[in-house]
């Protein structure tokens, strides 16, 4: 019996930080109606852990559906969640935005805990607009990361540990290593 143990450790690696659940929202995001789509919904909602009800997420993704052609801003995405559903919603906008554009960063709790991003605000407004500020920010900080010398490090380790995964952004393997420091 031959043991490919580089294999073994990459899909153990994969596995581990919800790649292949990634891979299947990624071939599947522009194939599907993900307003109708269970299965779609299902992979999304387990990776980017959507608890919220099922009002919330027919609104959310009704929007998704119907953005997911259109060049869309994080803004745009963030302030409708909030006409519709009252919540500032700076995660599942990021997250439905890198989807749709994987060039663009994730709003995790443990991303913006590593990057010591705190939204506050005396109202909703003003939250809604600090939100969209500090995610040009950290936009700002992901290109500024990617340029510098541990950026690149960061990138060649994840390409050397994870080769079938190098078609994966930049700025989503850097967050996959983010969200990764708890």
């Amino acid at each position: 019996m031959q043991v490919d143990v580089k294999k073994i450790m990459e899909n153990r690696l994969a596995s581990s930080l919800g790649l292949d659940k990634y891979q299947y929202i990624m071939e599947h995001v522009m194939k599907t109606d993900v307003s109708q789509d269970g299965e779609f919904q299902r992979v999304f909602n387990g990776f980017y852990i959507v608890r919220r009800n099922e009002e919330w997420r027919k609104i959310y993704y009704n929007y998704f559906e119907r953005v997911k052609h259109e060049k869309i801003s994080f803004a745009e995405i963030i302030t409708y969640l909030y006409e519709m559903t009252g919540n500032i919603e700076p995660s599942f906008s990021s997250k439905m935005l890198a989807t749709l554009s994987p060039q663009k960063p994730i709003w995790d709790r443990y991303v913006v805990q590593n990057l010591n991003i705190k939204l506050d605000g005396a109202s909703k407004e003003e939250k809604l607009q600090n939100a969209i500020s500090l995610y040009s920010e950290m936009e700002k900080w992901y290109i500024e990361y990617l340029c510098s010398e541990d950026g690149k490090a960061c990138i060649q380790g994840f390409d050397e540990f994870l080769p079938n995964y190098k078609w994966v952004s930049d700025i989503k393997k850097v967050d996959a290593l983010l969200w990764s420091i708890r």
